[in-house]
């Protein structure tokens, strides 16, 4: 699958489009999942790597507050690195939702069933 930086077959598509189209390509290509992401990933380090492709995508050297768990791939454009920061944002919120998911079934489980009157 192409860049998704606005140009070529992305053209045309809106910025929430490109977020969408990469970040599909990171759940089939990277066979990640938010299941694993959850897993694997601390609190805000999803974040933390979208805010760092936010603001020094492009540049070829990893930035200081890169998370070092995740590979510093450098982005060819503006556009694309604003593209590949929105789908990390959208990764760690789905992280963040399963982390919510999880809790709530736990609290369930926990409560004591009264039984129908």
């Amino acid at each position: 699958m192409p860049t998704t930086d606005g140009s070529g077959p992305h053209a045309r598509c809106s910025a929430q489009e490109l977020v969408s189209i990469e970040r599909d390509r990171q759940l089939q290509e990277k066979a990640i999942s938010v299941q694993r992401d959850d897993a694997t990933h601390g609190v805000g380090m999803l974040a933390r790597a979208a805010h760092c492709y936010e603001h020094h995508g492009t540049h070829p050297a990893e930035p200081a507050d890169w998370p070092g768990e995740l590979e510093w791939d450098p982005q060819p454009s503006h556009v694309a690195a604003l593209v590949r920061a929105g789908s990390l944002y959208q990764a760690e919120i789905d992280r963040l939702h399963h982390r919510l998911e999880r809790v709530i079934d736990r609290i369930d489980q926990l409560r004591p069933r009264t039984p129908p009157a």
